[in-house]
């Protein structure tokens, strides 16, 4: 990742950019992974696949169908990617000094996995607040109510908010918080640290890729393999808490409930749609993010020259 540091407003531009592009890519298979986990397991009947779903829901709503809640999706992860990023930055930036030594590095106290871990965990957090937990709470309702024939999915942003709270108040857009601030801090932690640790190794046996495509890619593949696995409870616990109609309870309460009556495995129920997501999404915010920083520069250098002739 690009560590020269930028201003708030490029990296928020860079991370909005990054989010808003791998949703659009990514998006089938988190229309999947949501309807998958809205779906409650029985003994007698079995759940319908990834494909299954893709399958009925393209012949009954066309590519539209598929793409049902991307909208508010695309606009809560192009805002998520932008504070996310901008928040690891800032607090490694602060807390540089505390994790570096007299006998290290600048470059050594930037790669430091516990800065990493740290800022991460920051930047999960301030997400899960100010963005994450709305836009997965309309995600969601919008979702569920495609798959009994409703049509939320037509609304507008504002439209969706305003309908959400009438029915439902305004904490409503926030139920769930409690396993999105574990999810998200799991999710940045991990990212974040894992992407570091992977593309430090990559440069190390392939140095004439360093800085290029191909190391950015398979690291942000496997911190995205590694993610999916560590926060997936957080993931299935969240959707049911959101879930239109779902009865008020702690993250403890609702995932009790899940466990006694569909098992330990529920709470890895839809991982296969989320880690083709994730391990995709990885890739994708962490190259355009870096292409986003690298093409300000080239432009700043620019006028940079300009200004000195």
């Amino acid at each position: 990742m690009n560590n020269a540091p930028h201003s708030v407003v490029i990296s928020i531009i860079a991370g909005g950019l990054a989010g808003a592009s791998e949703t659009f890519v990514t998006y089938p298979a988190e229309f999947v992974k949501t309807r998958r986990q809205l779906d409650p397991s029985s003994s007698s009947r079995k759940s319908a696949s990834s494909f299954t779903i893709l399958r009925s829901t393209f012949q009954d709503s066309g590519i539209r169908g598929v793409y049902t809640g991307c909208q508010t999706l695309a606009i809560s992860n192009a805002l998520k990617s932008g504070v996310r990023f901008f928040s690891f930055e800032t607090v490694k930036r602060n807390l540089t000094p505390y994790f570096s030594s007299p006998t290290m590095s600048d470059a050594s106290a930037v790669r430091n996995p516990w800065l990493n871990l740290t800022s991460g965990l920051c930047a999960g957090a301030t997400e899960s607040i100010l963005v994450v937990t709305p836009g997965e709470a309309l995600k969601t309702r919008v979702i569920h109510d495609a798959a009994s024939g409703g049509h939320l999915g037509r609304l507008s942003m504002p439209q969706l908010v305003a309908h959400t709270v009438r029915q439902d108040g305004v904490l409503s857009l926030w139920r769930g918080l409690t396993p999105v601030l574990c999810k998200q801090g799991t999710n940045s932690a991990v990212r974040f640290t894992t992407f570091g640790a992977l593309k430090d190794k990559l440069e190390e046996a392939l140095p004439e890729k360093m800085g290029g495509a191909t190391t950015t890619i398979i690291a942000g593949a496997g911190s995205g393999i590694m993610t999916v696995y560590a926060s997936m409870p957080f993931d299935n616990i969240k959707t049911r808490m959101q879930s239109i109609g779902s009865h008020r309870g702690s993250m403890i309460s609702v995932a009790t409930n899940m466990l006694i009556k569909e098992g330990l495995f529920v709470f890895w129920k839809a991982t296969t749609p989320r880690l083709v997501r994730l391990t995709l999404s990885s890739s994708i915010t962490f190259m355009v993010y870096d292409y986003t920083l690298n093409l300000f520069d080239i432009l700043s250098s620019k006028q940079n020259r300009i200004d000195a002739i």
